[in-house]
């Protein structure tokens, strides 16, 4: 169960849809009526993504009935339960994914053996990279910076370097990278998997995620 009130899931939700489009380089999150954002993606199976409050569900189904463009996505702050039964059928509901968030603070970097990650700034968004000693690239994440928040965003480690500990790695350099910025606050969306790891982390549920796309 989220500790997070609406107002701060709204929040972290605002902040997530921001550092997205910075970390994905695409345009600013257009407002909704006060009700979420709409981010013109523009790339193969994803044209557009909506970012939506979970609160005003009347509003999200409304705007799901009139959206015809296929390959538009919908973010929902919200849990299947309350979600699935609200789309018309053309709409392709996805596996669960979840909101979190963690208080940030420099931290040691717990780093593999026979590994090192680099960092590589671009604007408000920085890349860490981890590698092998023969320079195989093992793991990546990125991270923008928006306000006191930082949005982390994919965090991928390469299948034969799994269960060695990069995700961990990574994630605390770019935190400590975003302490050194003046973030205050992680935010991320993350899947099943990805919660299990980050709650291991110290990272805190805000709110389940609902994903749909238009077929």
């Amino acid at each position: 169960m989220s500790q997070f009130s609406i107002q701060e899931q709204n929040q972290l939700l605002s902040a997530w849809a921001h550092g997205w489009t910075i970390s994905r380089g695409t345009d600013a999150p257009i407002p909704l009526a006060d009700f979420g954002y709409r981010i013109q993606v523009g790339l193969p199976g994803h044209l557009e993504r909506y970012v939506l409050q979970g609160h005003v569900l009347t509003a999200v189904q409304r705007l799901a009935q009139e959206i015809d463009t296929p390959d538009t996505w919908l973010k929902i702050c919200a849990p299947h339960s309350s979600v699935a039964g609200l789309l018309p059928v053309r709409w392709q509901v996805k596996a669960p994914e979840y909101l979190m968030s963690k208080q940030l603070s420099h931290t040691i970097v717990s780093m593999p053996e026979a590994y090192s990650i680099g960092l590589t700034v671009d604007g408000n968004a920085v890349t860490a990279r981890a590698c092998n000693r023969d320079g195989q690239h093992a793991a990546t994440g990125r991270m923008a910076i928006h306000g006191e928040h930082a949005v982390f965003d994919q965090i991928v480690t390469e299948p034969a370097h799994r269960r060695r500990g990069l995700a961990n790695a990574i994630m605390q350099s770019l935190s400590n990278h975003a302490v050194g910025k003046h973030a205050e606050q992680g935010v991320l969306v993350a899947t099943a998997e990805g919660r299990a790891l980050y709650t291991t982390l110290g990272w805190l549920l805000a709110s389940d995620m609902t994903a749909a796309v238009l077929v």
